[in-house]
């Protein structure tokens, strides 16, 4: 199991850093922390989870001022591309920080061989973050945002 002063000095370097998240993998054990839109730094979900051979997975007790990660949905890109975060130049975007989206709304798109992929909320919720920048190059699977309960 992963020690818990080691957990908090990684809180402290997220606080620290521009990074909007952190995840930690050694082994069986886990740890993911995500900065919240105040700055503060948190631990998303699992904190640690531990397993032996034999032995189901068994989280650690959450405390009360940490967001389950059942309630923070981030939304990957599904191809290479460029991102659009207005559906034309000029335009509103489609989403900004703050909004309440549903699932299937649309969140931006993807340009990708002249081809334009709408990139479409698998959840309802408030978006917390928009991780990318109108005419950003992003790769598959990298987070564009961060949408919450």
């Amino acid at each position: 199991m992963m020690d818990l002063e080691r957990i908090k000095a990684l809180i402290e370097l997220l606080a620290q850093s521009p990074l909007a998240e952190l995840e930690l993998i050694e082994g069986d054990d886990r740890v993911r922390l995500v900065k919240t839109p105040g700055g503060r730094a948190g631990v998303a979900g699992v904190a640690v989870a531990t397993t032996t051979p034999g032995e189901p997975s068994v989280p650690a007790p959450a405390t009360p001022s940490v967001q389950a990660e059942t309630d923070i949905h981030v939304i990957e890109a599904p191809m290479f591309g460029v991102v659009h975060l207005t559906p034309a130049p000029g335009e509103a975007p489609f989403v900004q920080v703050g909004d309440t989206v549903t699932q299937g709304q649309v969140l931006c798109t993807i340009e990708a061989m002249k081809m334009f992929n709408s990139i479409e909320s698998e959840f309802a919720g408030t978006v917390l973050a928009i991780l990318v920048k109108a005419g950003d190059e992003v790769e598959s699977a990298q987070p564009l945002f961060r949408i919450g309960r």
